[in-house]
């Protein structure tokens, strides 16, 4: 798959650039922190993500104003701006109707865009939000980006690593420290020192929540329960103030969900229920055992071979079968080739799938074995 660069002008005659990715509808990501398109799309951390929701949309992504590809010499840098130049994307590529993804403060972004363009919005999904700056705030998780603030500009771009690791550090805890390594390397490619820091200065004064009840559009708010870059205590509140909005929580530290970590379940759980099916995860064998056992309302089981404690997929599988019968159908994920899982397939209401699954790939299976 490859992507496609181009440009439009924003408002102020700002250029901004864009990319694309996939075919199909459209699915919009608002800008978010200091990105870059072409090098966003090799990314060991990004790369999955883009890759992800380009399999059954045509990803419309773009770098916002001072960053990656976009101008970088730019007089106004506002909120305002932002939106500006998210409205310029959208209509340069003349969209009527879209799903909009906003991450972080893109979130606020995305939020805005919904209350002025209602009629324009099918669904908001609202990940890892930040819509509150910390300018002003005493909260510890507000002095601790005071204090990023101030070292972005004395830090930022320099060949000393230090600054950009931390920062890494922060965005990706639990992730390997080669992908730690590159997103720190990046930081330096994708904006300058002015830049990241008049960055900074937008995202401090942020103000976005008083506004949530005017979003009138389906809105999902997924937390990242352990994340170190917004605080996940702030998601519910955000859910909270959208009318008829969705909420979901993904056990992770990492502020961007790296590859076949545990929160991808949730990850996937989202893409099945935006397809209409109704979904239930389960974090281990017995919580899977438990919710089973509490309802015979289940069509099909999704799991990995490999669970933790030493347990097996199968095990689940029969398990499942043991409660709601032989013929009880399921996929099993893996990427295990040895004879216990080539024994089982033969059997007639399984399908077995090997790692990465994509999402056409998986949504294939389902309406496969439901359709049997």
């Amino acid at each position: 798959m490859d992507q496609r660069i181009a440009f439009a002008r924003s408002r102020d005659k700002t250029t901004i650039a864009y990319a694309l990715s996939g075919e199909g509808p459209p699915l919009v990501r608002a800008g978010t922190w200091l990105t870059h398109v072409h090098h966003d799309w090799d990314s060991p951390f990004l790369g999955h993500w883009l890759r992800f929701m380009s399999e059954r949309h045509t990803l419309v992504r773009y770098d916002p104003r001072g960053c990656g590809l976009s101008q970088t010499d730019v007089g106004s840098f506002t909120f305002e701006d932002w939106v500006a130049d998210l409205e310029a994307v959208v209509d340069r590529l003349e969209l009527q109707s879209f799903p909009l993804f906003g991450m972080s403060q893109g979130a606020a972004v995305a939020a805005e865009y919904a209350i002025r363009h209602p009629e324009r919005v099918t669904h908001l999904t609202l990940y890892a939000p930040l819509v509150t700056g910390w300018r002003g705030r005493t909260s510890p998780s507000s002095q601790q980006w005071q204090l990023m603030e101030q070292l972005v500009l004395t830090g930022w771009g320099e060949d000393n690593m230090a600054f950009p690791s931390m920062f890494a550090h922060l965005f990706l805890p639990q992730s390997p420290p080669e992908t730690r390594q590159w997103y720190a390397e990046l930081q330096r490619k994708m904006a300058t020192k002015e830049v990241a820091s008049r960055f900074m200065s937008v995202l401090a004064g942020l103000s976005m929540f008083r506004r949530l009840k005017q979003v009138s559009v389906p809105t999902l708010v997924i937390q990242i329960a352990r994340d170190q870059v917004v605080d996940p205590r702030s998601a519910p509140g955000i859910a909270s103030e959208i009318p008829g909005s969705e909420f979901v929580s993904i056990d992770s530290g990492n502020h961007i969900l790296v590859e076949d970590e545990p929160g991808v379940r949730n990850a996937m759980r989202m893409l099945l229920k935006l397809e209409g099916y109704r979904v239930t995860v389960a974090s281990s064998y017995e919580d899977a055992l438990g919710r089973l056992r509490e309802s015979e309302d289940y069509d099909l089981v999704v799991t990995d071979y490999h669970l933790d404690g030493g347990r097996t997929g199968t095990q689940v599988i029969a398990a499942a079968r043991e409660i709601l019968g032989e013929s009880f159908k399921a996929i099993l994920v893996t990427g295990d080739t040895s004879s216990a899982v080539r024994e089982m397939q033969g059997d007639a209401s399984l399908r077995i799938t090997s790692k990465p699954i994509n999402s056409d790939e998986l949504l294939a299976l389902v309406r496969d074995l439901l359709a049997g």
